[in-house]
């Protein structure tokens, strides 16, 4: 306790002294550690903002308008490639390639793609790659990537798909197990797909 007003501040004088420098340092830091985080958010929201506004832009195109397409999607992948809009877009150019009947070119779209697309988008890039490539007869391939794929909810699809594969290969009875096991899953989704049932019954005459 400090006897008089004077000791007191005396006292605060002397603490000052001894550390107003640190006291300032450390405020200054807060200030720009604080103004360098809001700098950083508000340049990625106008990051994100920017690529919608060129993935909107993309998609009111008409089809006919080719080169701003092909303008609009290098900017996506070349200035936002961290971001989804750049996988759709290329996702979306690989589907008018594949409509083109260029699946060289699809399949470059969607490697690209595949290399950039978050864990959401993946499986669907990786299913449609494997749809070119087994358009492409690159059936080891197509069988490689479908492997590849993670994540719940496309099993149906994605064992169907290798159970076309494995059928183009001639390997009858994998194909059949690989139909089973998509008719199950679908089943148990409540998807009614009678093509795929078609399929399953089929290859079972088939084999037997």
């Amino acid at each position: 306790m400090y006897e008089t007003d004077q000791e007191q501040i005396e006292a605060i004088k002397s603490w000052w002294n001894q550390n107003g420098n640190w006291v300032i340092g450390g405020f200054i830091a807060f200030i720009l550690a604080y103004s360098g985080y809001y700098v950083y958010e508000s340049s990625v929201r106008e990051h994100k903002l920017a690529g919608s506004a060129i993935y909107d832009e993309l998609m009111g195109l008409e089809d006919s308008d080719t080169e701003t397409r092909q303008t609009l999607i290098a900017q996506l992948k070349n200035d936002y490639d961290d971001l989804t809009y750049s996988v759709l877009a290329s996702m979306d150019e690989a589907k008018g390639a594949v409509e083109a009947d260029d699946l060289d070119s699809a399949l470059t779209e969607l490697s690209w793609a595949e290399k950039h697309a978050d864990s959401t988008l993946l499986p669907v890039v990786q299913y449609r790659k494997a749809q070119v490539l087994y358009g492409k007869n690159e059936l080891d391939k197509a069988l490689s990537v479908l492997s590849a794929i993670k994540g719940d909810g496309h099993q149906a699809l994605t064992l169907e798909l290798k159970g076309d594969v494995l059928l183009a290969q001639g390997k009858l009875d994998e194909a059949r197990t690989a139909y089973q096991q998509a008719f199950d899953s679908s089943t148990k989704q409540n998807i009614n797909n009678p093509y795929l049932k078609m399929k399953v019954d089929d290859l079972a005459q088939a084999v037997e």
